[in-house]
């Protein structure tokens, strides 16, 4: 059971979520999916670069600096500091990049959600956990809950599938013994709040 969770939680991992999210706004039925394949494509990229492919890569070269002890198992709160915040300094980053872009605000909107509620998420751990996988399902269902409101996109299907994978994610956490279950309902409330609300008022 431990194994599938496992599965679970590195197919849905956190980093991939932006990159998913952004996928589904490009071709969500708007006129974003009216964009040039190939500057979907382009922007993908620098998305996936920024928010996947770079932290990835900083994991070894923490654990070679002894910034963190293990790689592929749960660290401690205190011992996530470091990489939570290095991946946040690469959000930050990407969407100041995305912000010299000439791209709709919606897109913009989104990155913000996610650089908000990464900081929020970092500044909970401070004191208590809390679980990013949660988190990141979150606000993928609160990017699709938002594209509904704002351009009544024929989502439902997506939105379901969306919060099976939340809900299948939150237990495969609780399975793996990564988290107690208040901390994975804070997560994604977190998570869905920030992009909601972000999404509807940018």
């Amino acid at each position: 059971m431990k194994k599938g969770a496992q599965v679970i939680s590195t197919l849905l991992h956190p980093l991939v979520m932006p990159t998913l999210g952004l996928l589904l706004l490009l071709n969500s039925g708007t006129y974003l999916s009216l964009l040039d394949p190939a500057a979907k494509k382009a922007i993908l990229f620098v998305m996936a670069l920024g928010t996947l492919i770079f932290p990835v890569i900083m994991v070894p070269v923490l654990y070679y600096r002894n910034l963190i002890a293990h790689v592929g198992t749960t660290p401690s709160r205190e011992e996530r500091f470091i990489p939570l915040l290095i991946i946040l300094i690469l959000y930050v980053i990407t969407f100041v990049y995305f912000l010299r872009l000439p791209l709709n605000r919606v897109i913009h909107a989104y990155i913000f959600s996610i650089v908000i509620a990464f900081g929020a998420g970092i500044l909970i751990n401070l004191r208590y956990r809390v679980c990013f996988h949660a988190t990141a399902l979150g606000g993928v269902v609160g990017l699709i809950i938002a594209l509904i409101f704002l351009y009544e996109s024929n989502l439902e299907v997506i939105l379901i599938i969306a919060l099976v994978a939340g809900g299948i994610t939150g237990s495969a956490r609780l399975a793996m013994g990564a988290h107690r279950s208040w901390e994975v309902y804070t997560g994604y409330l977190l998570g869905f709040a920030v992009v909601l609300i972000t999404l509807l008022v940018y």
